[in-house]
C-alpha cells in the first residue's frame, strides 16, 4: 500500500481541525500507516488482535478501516459494534480478486441511508476500492464496513442461520467472518441481554496454550453442568464460565510448532488430536468456488517454507505469503486461479499444525486443485480423513486433462465447504453442545411430464439424491395417474411426493405454477424427466446458493448425450460465476424470489428464458455452478420444449466421445 489512504481534501480538513482519527486495520500491517495519513494523528487498532471496546475517544471525527481484502473486510465487520461512530467513514480494501463486484453503500432505511450527504467510490491502487461515506451526523462506522462487504458479493443479507454467536475475548474475529451480529462477552462471561434474553445461543472462547499441546477444548452451558469433552485439555467447567444459560466452546491459540520443541513436545504433537470443529472455519461467502478456471494456462505452483511460514511460488516467483493465522483471502485465491494446481508438502508446515489445517482446508473450498504428500496424523484428524486422502491420492497426470482437474476441484470443494465453511463448524459445534438449530431448508422438486413412460426413470434420479431433505410434486401433464408405470413408480418412490394432474392444454408455465403451488419447500428446483443427474446434484445447488447469494442458481449446460448417434459431447461454458442463464432442467430458485416475480409466464415455450430475464430485471441475481453434475438427452423424437438438430449441438462441442460418457460426479453404471 502507496497511496494515500483518505482523499487530499479530506486530508487537509481534518489536519487544519487538529483532530484524531480512528483508525483499524485488517490483514494490513500498521507500521507505515504514518506515510499513508500524512500530517494526520490517529489512534489504531488491529481487528485481529481487539476486543469489543479498543477505543480511549469513543467519538471521533472520522473512522478509517483499511482491509487488504474483502476477506479481511469481513472480519472488521465481525467486530462492527467495537467500532465507534462518526459523521465521516473511509473504507479502504487493497486488493480485490477480479471476480468481485465494485463496492457500493447499500444502507438499510434505518441503518442511516436518511442522513447520507456525500459518497465516494474510486479505486484504491490497481486492484483495491476505496468507500468514503460523510453523514450529517455520527453513524456506526462497523454498519458501514457491513455495508460495503454487502456489496461486494452476492448477499443481500450479512447474517449466518442460527446459532447466534457469542466471542468471547479479543481475537476471534475469524470465527464468524462478516456477521454483524455477534454478541461480545468477556473470557468469564456473561453474553449480553436483549430483551431479557441472552444475545448468543453458543460462545466461542478463546484460551491460551495450556503446556506444549496448548489444546483446550471442552463446552459447557454453566459451573455446574457437565462438560462435554471435544479434545483432551482444560475446559470452561475449570476456567469459570459464569453464563448457565449460553454453553462455551474453548478454543486454542497460539499452537505453533516452536512450543512442541519444548521438553515432552514430541510426546505432545504425536498425541495431539486436531479436529475439524478446533480449526477456525473458512469464510465461504468469501472464499469459494467462484472464478474458478477450466483452462489454466499456468503452471503448477508449489508452497514453500521460508522464514516459518508457507508461501506460494508460481513461474518463480512469490504470489501469496500465506498469513500466519493459515487465513487464506480471496485475492490469494485469485492469485492462484489460472495456475493448474498446487502441489505442496505436509513437513515443515506453515507456523503450526492448526494454521497449516485451515491453510489447506481454505484453499480446498476454493477448489484450488491440490497435490500433497501422505499427510500427517494431527492434518488428517484436523482436515477429515476423505478431505485429507484427496490430495494425497491425486498426481499431476490427474490434473493435466481439464475434465480429470475439475472433478478433482469440485470433490475438494464439496468436503472442504461442507465441513469447514462458517455455517457447517457452527451448526457442528451446536450440535455437540446441545444447542438446538433449525434444520436445512428443504427444497421442493417440480417436475412436470407428458410421457408416462418416463416417470421411473425420473423419479429413480431423483431417489439418488443425498445431503438434502427433498420433496417431489409430480404432474402429469395430459396424463393419468393411473398410468401403470406412474402409479408404480410412484408406489416405489420412498420420499414425500405429491401427484397433480394437469390439462393436457394447459401452457407449460402454467402447469409450473399449478406444480409450485403445492410445494411446501424454502426452495424450488426444477427437474426434467429424461436427463440424469448426479447423485450430489442438489446437495451442489445448495451449496452454490449459500456461498454465492443468488436468488436462483443453476448448472452450466454443458454435456449432452445425442441419442440418435450415441455421441457424448461437452460444451465449453464457463462456471462457477454470476450469469444470465443457466441449463433449466437444474436451477433451484428461493420460494421468496419465485412469489415475487409471480412465478412463470403461462406460455408453451421458453419459461425458463423468460423467468430469468425477469429475475434479473426485478434485482435478482442467478449464479452459475458446475456443469459436471447434470447430462441432458436428445432423442430424435421431439418431447422437448427445447428442440434443435443433432448439427447443433455437434457444431458446438469442445469434446465428444463415442457412446454414454458422463463426468465421473455423476456415478453413472
Amino acid at each position: 500500500m502507496t497511496a494515500a489512504l483518505l482523499p487530499a481534501e479530506t486530508t487537509a480538513r481534518l489536519t487544519r481541525a487538529g483532530a484524531k482519527i480512528a483508525v483499524a486495520v485488517a490483514g494490513v500491517d500498521t507500521d507505515g500507516l504514518d506515510a499513508l495519513l500524512p500530517g494526520l494523528a490517529y489512534e489504531v487498532a488491529d481487528v485481529d488482535t481487539m476486543g469489543p471496546a479498543p477505543w480511549t475517544r469513543p467519538d471521533p471525527p472520522a473512522v478509517v478501516i483499511v482491509a487488504r481484502t474483502p476477506t479481511d473486510l469481513r472480519r472488521a465487520v465481525t467486530l462492527g459494534t467495537a467500532l465507534p461512530s462518526a459523521p465521516l467513514t473511509c473504507v479502504i480494501i487493497a486488493e480485490a480478486p477480479s471476480w468481485c463486484d465494485a463496492p457500493g453503500l447499500p444502507l438499510s432505511p434505518s441503518l442511516g441511508r436518511r442522513l447520507l450527504r456525500d459518497l465516494g467510490v474510486t479505486r484504491y491502487g490497481a486492484k483495491g476500492w476505496r468507500v468514503a461515506a460523510r453523514f450529517s451526523e455520527p453513524l456506526p462506522s462497523g454498519e458501514v464496513a457491513a455495508a460495503v462487504a454487502r456489496s461486494l458479493g452476492g448477499h443481500h443479507l450479512a447474517g449466518y442461520a442460527l446459532p447466534m454467536a457469542g466471542l468471547a475475548g479479543p481475537g476471534l474475529a475469524d470465527w464468524r467472518p462478516g456477521d454483524p451480529n455477534v454478541a461480545f462477552a468477556d473470557e468469564r462471561g456473561p453474553a449480553p441481554d436483549r430483551s431479557d434474553v441472552p444475545t448468543a445461543d453458543l460462545a466461542v472462547r478463546a484460551t491460551p496454550p495450556s503446556g506444549p499441546a496448548g489444546l483446550a477444548g471442552r463446552a459447557t452451558s454453566s459451573p455446574e453442568a457437565p462438560a462435554t469433552s471435544f479434545s483432551d485439555g482444560p475446559g470452561a467447567a475449570e476456567e469459570g464460565w459464569i453464563d448457565a444459560r449460553v454453553p462455551v466452546v474453548d478454543r486454542p491459540v497460539d499452537l505453533t510448532w516452536a512450543r512442541f520443541g519444548s521438553p515432552g513436545g514430541y510426546r505432545a504433537l504425536r498425541a495431539l488430536e486436531i479436529e475439524p470443529d478446533v480449526i477456525p472455519p473458512v469464510d465461504e461467502r468469501s472464499v469459494n468456488p467462484r472464478g474458478f478456471v477450466k483452462t489454466p494456462k499456468q503452471p503448477m505452483a508449489e508452497i514453500v517454507q521460508r522464514d516459518g511460514r508457507w508461501e506460494i511460488d508460481l513461474e518463480g516467483r512469490t504470489v501469496v505469503r500465506v498469513p500466519a493465522s493459515g487465513g487464506i483471502t480471496d485475492a490469494d485465491v485469485g492469485r492462484l486461479r489460472r495456475a493448474r494446481g498446487l502441489r505442496f508438502a505436509w513437513r515443515p508446515s506453515h507456523t503450526g499444525p492448526i494454521a497449516a489445517v485451515r491453510a489447506v482446508a481454505g484453499l480446498a473450498a476454493a477448489g484450488i486443485p491440490l497435490i500433497s504428500d501422505a499427510p500427517p496424523p494431527w492434518a488428517v484428524d484436523g482436515l477429515g480423513a476423505d478431505l485429507a486422502a484427496l490430495p494425497a491420492g491425486a498426481t499431476e497426470n490427474d490434473l493435466a486433462g481439464e475434465l480429470r482437474r475439475e472433478e478433482h476441484s469440485v470433490r475438494l470443494r464439496r468436503l472442504a465447504l461442507g465441513r469447514h465453511g462458517t455455517t457447517a463448524r457452527w451448526r457442528s459445534m451446536a450440535a455437540r453442545a446441545g444447542v438446538p438449530v433449525p434444520p436445512p431448508p428443504p427444497i421442493s422438486v417440480v417436475m412436470c411430464t407428458r410421457r408416462a413412460e418416463l416417470v421411473p426413470f425420473a423419479l429413480g434420479q431423483i431417489a439418488r439424491q443425498r445431503g438434502v431433505d427433498l420433496e417431489v410434486v409430480l404432474t402429469l401433464h395430459g396424463v393419468p395417474a393411473s398410468a401403470p408405470e406412474v402409479r408404480r413408480a410412484v408406489r416405489d418412490f420412498e420420499r414425500p411426493i405429491t401427484v397433480v394432474e394437469a390439462d393436457a392444454s394447459l401452457p407449460f408455465g402454467s402447469v409450473l405454477n399449478l406444480a409450485a403451488s403445492r410445494a411446501s419447500g424454502t426452495f424450488l428446483s426444477k427437474w426434467d424427466d429424461d436427463d440424469w443427474y448426479g447423485p450430489d446434484h442438489l446437495a451442489d445447488m445448495a451449496l452454490a446458493r449459500a456461498y454465492s447469494g443468488a436468488e436462483l442458481v443453476g448448472a452450466a449446460s454443458e454435456f449432452f448425450y445425442l441419442q440418435q448417434i450415441d455421441v457424448t459431447i461437452r460444451r465449453d461454458w464457463t462456471s462457477e460465476t454470476m450469469s444470465n442463464h443457466v441449463a433449466g432442467g437444474t436451477f433451484v430458485v428461493s420460494r421468496s424470489a419465485f412469489e415475487a416475480l409471480g412465478g412463470f409466464r403461462p406460455v408453451a415455450r421458453a419459461v425458463d428464458v423468460h423467468f430469468f430475464q425477469d429475475l434479473m430485471r426485478a434485482g435478482g441475481a442467478i449464479y452459475r455452478t458446475h456443469g459436471l453434475g447434470f447430462v441432458a438427452r436428445r432423442a430424435a423424437r421431439g418431447g422437448h420444449t427445447w428442440q434443435e438438430p443433432v448439427g447443433y449441438f455437434l457444431a458446438r462441442a469442445k469434446d465428444q466421445w463415442r457412446g454414454f460418457r458422463p463426468s465421473r460426479l455423476m456415478e453413472a453404471d
